[in-house]
């Protein structure tokens, strides 16, 4: 009984004992790094183990940092709402207001319509324009977009597909991202420093040739992964399912969806209104709306426009307006918000106790390997980090690094750092890794399991890929083999550390 009592609770064990099994490495280890690498793992074995609810995980650098002297309280509880966070409430707002009108209905029983019911054709009807989207807008807005929709669509073929379909759409989301230089923040990262070196060939229109077959190649990748974990070889033959999607008691629309004529709804004018603004903020190859504004307007800026107007634009039979505030806490993902900022607070920790440079050094010691070695391994070290860390917050911690290791060991440094960036957004496999696979751990209910299971296989499938792609098609673009005249430059950016 004592044994099965100590089993029961290994949870609560774990959650005591943990901290102080880990305290050896910052006292022997007594350098400012140790401290941010013991919170890192502290952390991440919590995620990993699920001993706290991921979103109260996501809580430990507040009490961890202030008496480790890596950040202040009120430092630290800054990065709890940053601008992707209310990127994500904003967006969450409209996709609210979206679900309380039922226009995701709509949309669902146009897609059951021209697609089937087929497990495997509504995989790649999500999966597809979700990729699509986040080439051009963020992968969380184009996420929170999608899941709405999804959720009507899965409402009238059962759930027994949910976990599959919701992560489908992260993983489409954080694939599709990878397509165009402005899709998601680890290119610009990128582009940020190799900029600095003049004459190098990174533009919009070469990251598009050389990223988007790629991107489409990874998509395909994960769809058939994703039905070879969860769907049989040989289905057995299913009658087809007629769309015939109801509506929801409370809901401000009374017929029933397949009586509902799909007219300039407003809720369907406002939710256009937010594509058309975020697809034109700021195109990158040609000047966007917010080019014309002063600086600093980012795509939290519509969302929240969007949302505070259907507060105010009447929606429902009684008059009464699109989006009110009770129907948003109780709705609103607020979970979500404290595990973003969590990961934010953790990259800039690692930033301050300068474990970014420290990681630097460590792989300035892999310079004497072969190339290829070298880049399969720096990509692994990416993928392990970008796991536990936002893949802004890699990017920024790796590429400076890898540019300097690319100069020092005279190698292109697209050779390294295009695909360490790639394989950044590529982090399938824990719920804090991105932001897309956030937004449906919240909205599925799955456990931190499901994820993994998937995800592990699927992360290394896309990195190899990408190494691969890089080594033939990259190699073709950017000659590859060769240490450019652009690439002979010294600069300084490793920062204070």
């Amino acid at each position: 009984m004592k044994l099965a009592g100590i089993v029961k609770r290994w949870k609560l064990i774990l959650i005591f004992l943990l901290p102080f099994l880990l305290m050896p490495l910052p006292l022997v280890w007594q350098a400012p790094e140790s401290r941010c690498l013991y919170v890192l793992i502290l952390m991440g074995l919590c995620w990993l183990l699920e001993l706290l609810p991921i979103p109260a995980t996501a809580l430990i650098p507040v009490v961890a940092f202030p008496p480790l002297g890596i950040m202040t309280t009120a430092e630290t509880s800054m990065f709890y709402m940053k601008s992707s966070c209310m990127l994500f409430v904003g967006g969450l707002m409209v996709a609210i207001a979206i679900e309380y009108s039922n226009l995701h209905r709509r949309i669902g029983l146009k897609v059951l319509l021209m697609i089937g019911g087929s497990p495997r054709l509504v995989l790649i009807g999500f999966m597809l324009p979700t990729a699509i989207l986040s080439m051009w807008i963020s992968n969380t807005a184009s996420t929170a977009m999608m899941i709405p929709i999804l959720e009507a669509v899965l409402t009238e073929l059962g759930t027994q597909h949910r976990t599959m379909m919701m992560l489908a759409i992260a993983y489409a989301a954080n694939v599709g991202g990878t397509g165009t230089l402005i899709g998601t923040p680890p290119n610009l990262v990128m582009y940020e420093f190799i900029s600095k070196l003049t004459g190098q060939p990174i533009t919009f229109g070469s990251w598009l040739v050389f990223c988007t077959p790629l991107m489409f190649l990874n998509l395909a990748i994960a769809w058939g992964w994703l039905q070879l974990i969860y769907l049989p070889i040989c289905p057995k033959r299913q009658k087809r399912v007629t769309p015939s999607i109801s509506v929801e008691e409370g809901s401000p629309t009374a017929e029933p969806i397949t009586e509902i004529t799909p007219g300039n709804t407003p809720e369907k004018s406002l939710f256009v209104l937010l594509v058309i603004l975020w697809l034109f903020r700021s195109l990158g190859f040609m000047p966007g709306w917010a080019d014309v504004l002063p600086k600093g307007v980012g795509d939290a800026t519509p969302a929240v426009f969007v949302a505070l107007i259907m507060f105010a634009i009447p929606g429902t039979k009684e008059g009464g307006p699109l989006l009110n505030w009770k129907l948003v806490q109780e709705k609103l993902a607020w979970g979500v918000i404290i595990l973003l900022g969590g990961g934010f607070a953790l990259a800039e920790g690692a930033k301050r106790t300068c474990l970014t440079v420290w990681v630097g050094q460590q792989l300035a010691k892999l310079g004497g390997l072969q190339s290829q070695i070298l880049r399969l391994l720096i990509c692994l070290l990416v993928s392990l980090i970008t796991q536990v860390a936002s893949n802004a917050a890699t990017a920024s911690m790796l590429l400076p690094v890898l540019l300097q290791l690319s100069q020092q060991l005279e190698l292109n440094p697209l050779y390294l750092m295009l695909p360490a960036t790639l394989t950044a957004s590529l982090a399938f496999m824990l719920p804090v890794s991105t932001a897309p696979n956030a937004i449906v751990f919240a909205a599925s209910g799955m456990k931190t399991m499901d994820m993994l299971k998937s995800g592990i296989g699927l992360t290394m499938l896309t990195m190899l890929t990408t190494v691969a792609w890089t080594e033939v098609v990259g190699g073709l673009m950017f000659s590859l083999d060769t240490f450019p005249q652009w690439a002979n430059t010294t600069l300084s950016l490793s920062g204070k550390c």
